[in-house]
């Protein structure tokens, strides 16, 4: 009778053993998944993104490039407007001031001349006039042999009528001279050179009835 006894106490103890292992594994399994937590990556929001420095720039206010501001010379180009167009009182003679230009003062060989020329009004109320192609007139001369007229061969021509603020010169865009003498017999021929080698030379400037008053030097290598 002790034998069946003794095998029968030893197998109760393995099942409890074997009870008691599965027990552990099933809290250390338990225990693992609670300090994982594989759903919180799911239910947690992503974090916010920290905005680099070079976005932040683009994006600021502060960092927008403000828009340019007119000067008093802002160049216009005396081309186009309306011969019709509504303007205040004509400019007078001596209310005109033009300034004839060029953008530099001694050229090398073979360098083109590009000239220019400031208007304003030196009155003391605005006025109007035309400025336009049709109107001007560029004259070059050496001493006083006329070597050069824009108006020679002037084509597409136009009208421009500008206000003239007191006080507020305007500058125009340059027009190129070759370097060429002009003739309205050469307008469809190549034309001759100019004498260079140092010359000498002057350029004039008429508006309409409004003339510079002055000339601007320049000379030819």
């Amino acid at each position: 009778m002790s034998k069946p006894t003794s095998a029968k106490r030893r197998a109760a103890v393995r099942r409890r053993r074997t009870l008691l292992g599965l027990v552990l594994v099933v809290a250390a399994i338990a225990a693992a998944v609670l300090i994982w937590r594989p759903w919180a990556g799911a239910d947690a929001p992503p974090p916010a993104a920290v905005p680099s420095e070079s976005a932040t720039a683009a994006t600021s206010p502060s960092a927008t490039t403000p828009a340019p501001t007119p000067t008093p010379t802002t160049p216009f180009t005396p081309i186009g407007g309306s011969p019709s167009a509504v303007t205040g009182e004509p400019c007078a003679p001596e209310a005109v001031r033009i300034t004839p230009s060029t953008d530099r003062g001694s050229y090398p060989a073979g360098e083109p001349v590009l000239l220019s020329f400031t208007i304003e009004n030196v009155g003391e109320t605005p006025c109007s006039l035309n400025a336009g192609t049709t109107v001007q007139e560029y004259e070059i001369r050496t001493g006083d042999q006329l070597v050069y007229r824009w108006s020679d061969c002037a084509a597409d021509v136009q009208d421009n009528i500008v206000e003239l603020e007191p006080a507020t010169p305007q500058s125009t865009v340059p027009i190129e001279w070759d370097r060429t003498a002009s003739s309205i017999d050469t307008c469809t021929a190549e034309r001759p050179q100019v004498a260079a080698g140092g010359t000498a030379y002057s350029l004039t400037v008429r508006v309409g009835e409004h003339a510079s008053t002055e000339s601007t030097r320049f000379t030819l290598e």
